[in-house]
Parts: structure tokens; C-alpha cells; sequence
């Protein structure tokens, strides 16, 4: 039977890389931290860790068990989060996993009006990309995730919130700003902003412009649609991006122009199938799509 403390000391020292680190975190002396490592080692009779030019490195072999450990820490978390929950009604924290844009409209706006109905609530919420995100909820290393796309995997349960057109985003004074809707041959000679082709946006983008003939050539690529806003203020060029920040009333001096062939992107809710969610995180994805339909509205 494996020992959770000494799961827990391998924990640390694996987080914090060296023993007298771990040592430091846990309140216990390096001899400890070291005894209870070698017990472990020998317990399930696998090397976690060697040294390397001086410095402790995990073994293959511990690098395969770390994300399970990992997995065991957050459902032991997620169980006292519940236990709180049944205890003292709706306390606890809530942690999310999301992707900047969506950090600074949807989830901003949804987790304050939330917070103000549970002050008693600690949200934890961590802005990254969107692999990264659907990895981290994955994981179990969050309660929940809200990603601009719509993920994949039999272990994760993901809502759709709404879909939202991405567009030109172009200044008032751009010759562009007048039209009515830009196709691909209507941006010629004209500087592009949009996302990576690794993205959904910018794959969809190059095949819309190869479809239509036209050579696809960006002179800005960014991984943050408030970086593409702010170099179409700068007199950059035309962007390819969602509406949210536009949505929340940021940007008053741009205008968005629809694009066509339309490309949307989706945003969506995600939990994972094999995690303990608690209560007060479902009871804040209902606060998140009623500021979804207000944010948004018609235009979902």
C-alpha cells in the first residue's frame, strides 16, 4: 500500500526540484524528505529522481507517475472542497482554466457578479492557451475550463455558450471601415493581423483565402486578441479576430466589418468526466451563461 505522505514529499520535491526546497514547504528537515523519497523508491521499486550536473532531475519513470499524483491531490482537493460546501453552504474556491479573451470578458464579468451573490468565494482563475487549458481541466488540476473552441476526448464534458463571428477589425478612419462585409479579394495589399495557422481561426483563415484564390500573407501573427486590437489602433493594419473585447465595450474607436466566408469561434464550458466538480463551480457556469446572453445576445 503506497504512503500518502510520502507521496506527498515526492510531490513537493518534484514541484519545488530540490529537497531542501521541499523541506522548507512541508516543515520538516531534509533528512525527512529524503528518508521518505527512498522509502517510496524502494516501495514501489522505481528511481524517481538523479542528480545531473548538480541539480535533481526526475527519471523517466517518475515523470510518467507525477500526473497521476497530481490527479490524486486535486480529487482529494475537490473532496474538501465539497465537505466545505456541505458544511458551511456555498464556501469553498473555485478554480477555471481559460483563455485570455475570454479571462477578461465572459469569465471576468461572470466570476465578479458571482462573487458579489458568495463573498465568502475564493476564485483561482489562471489565463493560458487553449491546449493548455483543455489540458489542465484534464488533469484535474482546475474545477472547470472555458476554452474558445470545442475540445476533444471521451474524459471531458464541454458546453457550447454561444458562437460569435470573427470579423475585420479596422479603425473608423480605415478606407475599409464603410463596408458593409469584406471578402478576401476586398483585403489585398492591405497589412493582416490574425491568429497562428496552428489555431482554428487561422487555419480557417488560409483556407478562406485559398478558396477564394487570394494569397494569404500576414504581417502580424499574435496569440491574444487584445494585442491584435491594440495594433489596428496603432495604424497597423486590419485584423482578423472574435468581437468579445468590442462586446465588453472596449475599443470604442474600431469598427468590426463581418468577413465572409463567415468563421466563428465557440466558446465553450468544460469539465472533466473523472473529477469530483463541486456544486458552487455548476452553480457559476449558470451565473457565466446569463452574462453570456447579456454580453452577447443577439449576436450569439
Amino acid at each position: 500500500m503506497l504512503n500518502v505522505r510520502a507521496l506527498t514529499v515526492f510531490r513537493a520535491v518534484a514541484n519545488t526540484g530540490s529537497v531542501s526546497a521541499a523541506a522548507r514547504m512541508l516543515h520538516v528537515s531534509q533528512p525527512a524528505v529524503t528518508k521518505s523519497v527512498r522509502l517510496l523508491e524502494s516501495s514501489i521499486g522505481l528511481p524517481l529522481f538523479f542528480r545531473a550536473n548538480g541539480r535533481l532531475q526526475l527519471t523517466p519513470e517518475a515523470e510518467a507517475l507525477l500526473p497521476e499524483v497530481e490527479r490524486l491531490f486535486s480529487n482529494v482537493q475537490a473532496i474538501q472542497h465539497l465537505a466545505d460546501e456541505i458544511r458551511d453552504g456555498v464556501s469553498g474556491s473555485i478554480s477555471i482554466a481559460t483563455v485570455t479573451t475570454l479571462s477578461t470578458t465572459l469569465v471576468g464579468n461572470a466570476a465578479a457578479k458571482f462573487h458579489q451573490q458568495h463573498q465568502g468565494l475564493r476564485f483561482d482563475i489562471r489565463s493560458m492557451n487553449t491546449r493548455r487549458a483543455i489540458e489542465t481541466v484534464a488533469m484535474h488540476q482546475v474545477d472547470l475550463g472555458v476554452v474558445d473552441v470545442a475540445p476533444s476526448g471521451q474524459d471531458l464534458e464541454a458546453t457550447e455558450l454561444c458562437r460569435v463571428e470573427v470579423g475585420c477589425v479596422v479603425r473608423m478612419d480605415h478606407p475599409l471601415a464603410a463596408r458593409r462585409q469584406l471578402k478576401p479579394a476586398d483585403l489585398v495589399g492591405h497589412p493582416l493581423i490574425g491568429f497562428s495557422e496552428e489555431t482554428y481561426t487561422g487555419r480557417h483563415l488560409r483556407n478562406a483565402f485559398e478558396d477564394s484564390g487570394v494569397p494569404f500573407r500576414v504581417s502580424f501573427t499574435v496569440n491574444h486578441t487584445r494585442t491584435a486590437y491594440t495594433l489596428v489602433q496603432a495604424g497597423a493594419g486590419v485584423a482578423f479576430v472574435d468581437a468579445f473585447p468590442k462586446l465588453a465595450g472596449d475599443f470604442p474607436d474600431l469598427r468590426i466589418v463581418r468577413f465572409r466566408p463567415m468563421i466563428e469561434t465557440r466558446p465553450h464550458v468544460v469539465f472533466s468526466k473523472t473529477r469530483a466538480v463541486p456544486v458552487i463551480a455548476r452553480n457559476f457556469v449558470r451565473v457565466l451563461k446569463e452574462e453570456v446572453d447579456k454580453l452577447v445576445g443577439s449576436r450569439v
